[in-house]
């Protein structure tokens, strides 16, 4: 079928497979230490990882030189991609992406652009022949370690930038890019004499994350902020999560059924997503792993050291089982970093909230004691 990747993938003589997907990296000009330290990171994961392919989540690199107030050109761009995966192509090590919402802020041909220096990188797995919304859309099959059958799937999907409906919130995956997963997985489906098990990527999670999430009140320490259709409440982790919930999951604006699409189909085991810079949680819904993957890069804002890569975990024996997990910059090298002060090397949003609820409750209690003495002595001076 078209949309398959030019790179050929199987796993290995023990039947097993590693992916790596690296978080939001929000890379640009001009070099400075917070570049220096995300490379730093890039570098031991693809050195001590030893993965067998790597996606980056989107928010890849920005268009503004803001050193230089202008544009990046071509080439600068160029750079910036070549900096970005040479940890990995210098390995021999296969890259795909999937766009963020960012990558084409604000025209679309941004994208088209970005897409076409990937190109000109070493085993770049991503094709662009879906013909429907977004730029990269793709299927990339992994075979058997004989490399003769297709034993597992990726899906690499562009899920947009802002809501379609031009309201406050992130895009949904269109209607016409369901259709394309649906028509495409049932013909892998002929071809293949079965469901082909498989992990898809996309930048922005999908709204049933908050399934795994209870809802709490603003006293709750340990709250996090709803985003979009669930602006205005606060939640805390879930019996099923696992992992560190910094932030509120930035779903899309509206649930367009991606969810039960593929639930639908029956062939996604799992997906993993970018967008929310701080959580790297999983949990399962309805028998599906939904992944969040912690930024890598250090220009935006994050948690202490928390930045890092997610392991992906194949074994062709058993398909529907995958073993995953986050490692951070700190697993590798502590504190040793140059961009982030020694005041955020043991920071989190659990801490900080923390803090902000006990200041509030101390405010309170001040305003109460200060209220009851007001009372205590205006009755005195009655008397």
């Amino acid at each position: 079928m078209r949309s398959q990747s030019p790179v050929h993938l199987q796993f290995n003589e023990r039947g097993k497979f590693r992916i790596l997907a690296i978080g939001d990296s929000h890379e640009k000009l001009p070099f400075d230490e917070k570049t220096e330290d995300m490379l730093r990171l890039l570098n031991a994961a693809a050195e001590y990882l030893h993965a067998d392919m790597v996606v980056f989540m989107g928010d890849l690199v920005e268009r503004e030189n803001e050193a230089e107030n202008r544009r990046c050109t071509e080439d600068e761009l160029f750079e910036q991609i070549v900096r970005l995966t040479k940890p990995f192509t210098s390995r021999n090590i296969p890259v795909g992406i999937v766009f963020g919402n960012h990558d084409g802020d604000p025209p679309a041909e941004e994208k088209k652009l970005v897409f076409s220096l990937f190109n000109r990188i070493p085993k770049f797995l991503n094709t662009d022949e879906s013909g429907v919304t977004g730029v990269g859309n793709c299927f990339v099959p992994i075979f058997d370690h004989t490399g003769q059958k297709m034993a597992f799937n990726l899906w690499l999907l562009d899920s947009g930038s802002g809501a379609q409906d031009g309201s406050d919130g992130y895009a949904w995956v269109d209607d016409d890019q369901i259709e394309w997963y649906e028509r495409t997985c049932d013909s892998l489906t002929v071809q293949n004499g079965g469901v082909v098990p498989s992990i898809f990527f996309q930048h922005i999670p999908v709204c049933e994350e908050y399934e795994l999430l209870r809802e709490t009140t603003i006293l709750n320490p340990y709250r996090v902020r709803g985003m979009s259709m669930y602006k205005g409440k606060y939640f805390t982790r879930g019996d099923k999560l696992q992992g560190y919930l910094g932030e509120g999951p930035a779903v899309p604006a509206k649930n367009n059924g991606q969810f039960a699409s593929w639930k639908k189909k029956g062939d996604v085991i799992a997906a993993v997503f970018g967008h929310d810079h701080m959580n790297d949680f999983q949990g399962e819904v309805d028998g599906i792993l939904l992944c969040q993957t912690q930024c890598s890069g250090f220009h935006m804002w994050g948690d202490g050291l928390r930045q890092g890569v997610r392991v992906i975990d194949l074994d062709e024996s058993h398909p529907r089982l995958i073993d995953t997990y986050m490692v951070r910059y700190r697993d590798f090298f502590g504190t040793k970093c140059k961009s982030v002060k020694p005041y955020d090397f043991l920071t989190d949003r659990w801490h900080t909230n923390f803090k902000v609820t006990l200041a509030a409750l101390g405010i309170a209690g001040a305003a109460a004691a200060i209220g009851t003495a007001t009372f205590k002595l205006k009755k005195r001076f009655k008397k």
